[in-house]
């Protein structure tokens, strides 16, 4: 069939039989077939002929939208895909490119239809995205957070991880565009929220180059506290081409071991520095407290400096008690570790704990039916857990609650002492078990090293946990043997 085309210098025909070619007048009937649409829909009838019953078969007008109306309302061009079912149960993909046709006064009398058979590539753009879904689908449930953004950086997918680490919903996410989710919601998971945000966003203004940094997720409703590790880098083949591909590793446990071992290195410095001046401090102190126990042998019952002497002699027994303290962390070898039973040992410990909680301190304990035998020291186990007593307390001075429990964890027993009290801020953590370090006005800043050094000697761990205005928790770790 030949179209004719109308220019400046003349009339110009243009026979086209590459693709199937209709022309349709106004009441959707086909006026003009070419060749290629003949062979297409078997049809060797006269014309005109209805386009519902010539291309689908029916009897009456298609029900659904159809584009050809748009055409013909509008007078632009349109381009569509339709989806057919071939009799064989096979389905055929065609580009549509439908056009407006006018008369020589301008007037519209139709339009041009052309059909392109793209099934080859959109059965191609299938299979790559099912090998795609198959792939991400492996990742659905790792320990890995994944995010896949398109060419605009909207969230395309995203598995379960990126739902725990950011406390965000997938229906949240999906399809949105991901520099308005950072800005509006994502950064603000984060200890630093500008910094990340950041660093994300100048990776889609330039989407050439690999990112990789640590972000610190803070906790709230819905997420705890850890340490992500963000990968990213470009899409540069396959139906996200020009997008980009988010991994976020949860490095939490490394950071905490990394955390443990720079402590260990500290301590361990400390211990020896500290070792020395205990001994020879403890060597002036001796002859203070020789010296003033000799004075108050000489003075009369009555005499003035007697007060002073005697103030004296309770400093040093006071500074004693500190040295003590101190030769206890370093020197964590001079308790005698022998077998035991935790759970009778804490029932015969509760007076103790109750009457060192005070008055206002309601205490519960929780403990197994079963026993649970560990290699440990009664004294020492009690200067720990008094001390993590005595420190909740002093976290609560208007009255609170104490929970101490215990139980087996896999091959560990667990003590675990949790309070109501006023918290301990995030930027202290890092610091609590530090010898001398204290926040209290009056304190000595070791009852936790000593508790550290102790739980360290039992080869054992301590964990704590604590929010501001809420309360801390401690946990002692100490390795089961067997009965």
């Amino acid at each position: 069939m030949s179209l004719e085309i109308l220019t400046e210098s003349g009339n110009l025909h243009w026979d086209f039989e590459t693709e199937p070619l209709l022309v349709i007048d106004p009441q959707f009937r086909v006026i003009h077939l070419n060749r290629k649409a003949r062979e297409k829909y078997r049809y060797e009838g006269p014309l005109p002929v209805p386009c519902y019953r010539l291309t689908h078969g029916r009897d009456n007008p298609c029900p659904e939208e159809c584009p050809l109306k748009e055409v013909l309302k509008e007078g632009r061009s349109v381009i569509g895909i339709h989806r057919h079912l071939l009799d064989d149960g096979k389905i055929l993909y065609e580009k549509v490119l439908a056009s407006p046709l006018f008369d020589r006064e301008g007037k519209l009398v139709g339009l041009v239809e052309i059909l392109v058979d793209i099934t080859p590539e959109v059965e191609g753009e299938i299979r790559s995205r099912q090998t795609v879904e198959s792939l991400l689908e492996a990742f659905e449930n790792s320990r890995l957070g994944i995010l896949v953004l398109d060419r605009d950086f909207r969230v395309v997918w995203l598995n379960s991880g990126i739902e725990e680490f950011f406390g965000l919903r997938r229906e949240e996410v999906l399809g949105q565009n991901k520099r308005r989710l950072i800005q509006e919601r994502i950064k603000f998971i984060f200890e630093k929220p500008e910094e990340f945000a950041q660093k994300v966003l100048r990776t889609y203004e330039d989407n050439t180059y690999i990112e990789n940094f640590e972000c610190h997720v803070v906790p709230a409703e819905g997420r705890r506290e850890r340490w992500l590790e963000h990968f990213s880098q470009p899409i540069k083949k396959g139906h996200y081409a020009g997008g980009r591909v988010e991994f976020y590793f949860d490095i939490t446990r490394r950071k905490e071991l990394e955390r443990e071992f720079l402590a260990a290195q500290k301590l361990e410095v400390l211990g020896r520095m500290t070792a020395g001046i205990a001994h020879d401090f403890n060597n002036i102190l001796m002859a203070i407290q020789g010296f003033a126990q000799l004075g108050l042998i000489k003075l009369k019952e009555n005499h003035p400096a007697k007060r002073d002497f005697e103030r004296i002699l309770n400093s040093c027994q006071r500074a004693s008690e500190i040295i003590q303290k101190l030769l206890t962390f370093i020197k964590k070898e001079s308790f005698e570790y022998y077998k035991l039973d935790l759970k009778k040992f804490l029932l015969e410990l509760k007076p103790i704990v109750r009457s060192a909680a005070g008055e206002r301190i309601t205490v519960h304990y929780e403990l197994p039916e079963e026993p649970l035998p560990i290699k440990g020291d009664e004294t020492a186990l009690t200067q720990a857990i008094l001390n993590l007593v005595i420190n909740a307390k002093e976290a609560m001075p208007e009255g609170g609650e104490i929970f101490l429990r215990a139980f087996r964890d896999g091959e560990r027993a667990v003590i675990e002492i949790k309070d109501t009290g006023i918290g301990i801020p995030s930027e202290n953590l890092p610091f609590i078990f530090d010898p001398f370090f204290t926040t209290k006005e009056l304190g000595s800043g070791l009852g936790l090293s000593v508790v550290y050094g102790i739980v360290k000697s039992l080869e054992g761990e301590i964990q704590v946990e604590s929010t501001v205005g809420e309360g801390t928790t401690f946990r002692l770790f100490i390795p089961l043997v067997s009965d």
